[in-house]
């Protein structure tokens, strides 16, 4: 009789091991399966501005442009600055002459 109970038992333990593996395992495959939908969909999204994509056309340089920028409008802002200096010449110019 106890070797039939324990029998009994080692077959419940046997059987709850078994079903919580088979749960184990596909939540393992699942949360794998989700990662990887959610890996190529981060990679998918961020594409364009991931370094070599697009002809150079990314993120990684952004830096270098901004400041090739900068000095242009640097040098533009110093043109500026001329012509206004030269155009207030001009008026004194003007007003000496009347």
């Amino acid at each position: 009789m106890f070797v039939d109970v324990a029998n009994a038992w080692l077959d419940l333990v046997i059987a709850v091991g078994a079903v919580g593996a088979l749960v184990y395992g596909i939540y393992r495959w699942a949360n794998r399966s989700l990662e990887r939908r959610i890996i190529q969909e981060i990679k998918d999204a961020t594409y364009q501005i991931q370094p070599k994509t697009n002809g150079g056309f990314s993120l990684s340089d952004l830096h270098n442009k901004i400041d090739s920028l900068s000095v242009d409008i640097t040098i533009l802002k110093n043109a500026v600055l001329e012509l206004e200096d030269d155009v207030d010449k001009l008026e004194q110019d003007v007003e000496g002459l009347l």
